[in-house]
């Protein structure tokens, strides 16, 4: 009795040995890699082809923490559902610094709460850097409409209900919810009409086959300084520089409304502090470089170049307000 005693007491003494062994070898292996990182390419992840304005902001990021880092800084295009396949594949990568995410409020907060199987969890699967930048959306009229501003769209919507139409750049996309916000919140009765991105929306406004369009500002400027559309507010709590003549919904009287569209650069979870850290300071250095910044106000868009908490902030206000409005016009959540 007493010997299997003392056994039982050495074995677990033993276990308690290896258990702190492996601990403090976890521990050392982590101190080593954030004191040696970079030790390879870095990659970032983007859920989109080239082209557009995320593999613009990815480029620019990449170029200025190559510099910082001293180590090529490559990006890895995969788009495809929504965002899905490239979010979910970064998920997966090795937590060492050496994998980022080009992320946002359409795969970090939307997709979650339109499908129920991404493939990820955004809180649980990833750690934050910072926000890249924010960009409001635009709400155009057509100018056969004869509005001037979202006083005048209201009052028309209120005479002629259901008869208004608003094009957004897809079904669950942020142009869809902020028309139904618009509807919910003014209690007016637009029709949706979405199209595969922004571009043809605005083509169908500028010839009077839609109403009114959220879309973009990248999307919206050349026609709105042409006069082709009727810029009638952004979507925003600020103007933008790029058209700082167009007011805020809020400006204009619809109280409370903000929607933005918002990026940021996200790591898989349980990468280093230390190497977290490191990240989140040479990437706000290279956001607030000249040439970056003004990259993205030529896009419509603001820098934010954030903590990680902010970007954990973003993502649970932007969940909360869209998951109510989300389950308020019954979109349908696919799998």
């Amino acid at each position: 009795m007493v010997s299997l005693e003392r056994g039982h007491t050495v074995r677990g003494r033993g276990i308690g040995k290896l258990a702190i062994f492996a601990t403090l070898t976890l521990i050392a292996w982590v101190v080593a890699s954030a004191a040696d990182y970079p030790t390879k390419a870095v990659t970032i992840v983007v859920p989109s082809p080239p082209g557009g304005s995320a593999d613009i902001q990815a480029r620019l990021i990449s170029k200025g923490l190559a510099e910082r880092l001293g180590k090529p800084v490559v990006i890895d295009h995969r788009p495809g559902a929504g965002g899905r396949v490239a979010t979910s594949t970064a998920a997966r990568a090795t937590p060492d610094g050496h994998t980022l995410l080009y992320g946002g409020i359409s795969t970090l907060v939307l997709e979650p709460l339109l499908h129920t199987n991404v493939g990820y969890d955004a809180n649980r699967d990833f750690a934050p850097i910072t926000v890249i930048s924010e960009m409001p959306l635009v709400l155009l009229a057509s100018p056969s409409l004869g509005v001037r501003n979202v006083a005048d769209l209201l009052a028309l919507a209120r005479r002629k209900p259901g008869q208004l139409t608003y094009a957004s750049f897809g079904v669950g996309s942020l142009a869809h919810l902020a028309g139904e916000m618009l509807k919910t919140s003014e209690k007016v009765n637009l029709i949706h009409v979405p199209y595969k991105g922004g571009a043809p929306a605005v083509i169908d406004l500028i010839a009077g086959h839609v109403s009114t369009a959220f879309v973009t500002p990248l999307a919206a400027m050349g026609n709105i300084r042409a006069g082709n559309v009727t810029a009638l507010a952004v979507t925003g709590s600020n103007r933008l520089p790029a058209l700082p003549n167009v007011p805020t919904l809020v400006e204009s009287g619809v109280v409370g409304f903000k929607l933005e569209l918002w990026t940021a650069i996200m790591v898989p979870a349980k990468t280093p502090p230390k190497i977290a850290g490191r990240l989140n300071t040479e990437i706000v250095a290279v956001l607030k470089s000249p040439d970056v910044t003004r990259s993205v106000e030529d896009q419509g868009g603001l820098v934010v170049a954030s903590s990680p908490s902010e970007v954990s902030l973003r993502m649970k206000s932007d969940s909360d307000l869209l998951s109510k409005l989300v389950q308020a016009v019954n979109l349908e959540i696919q799998e």
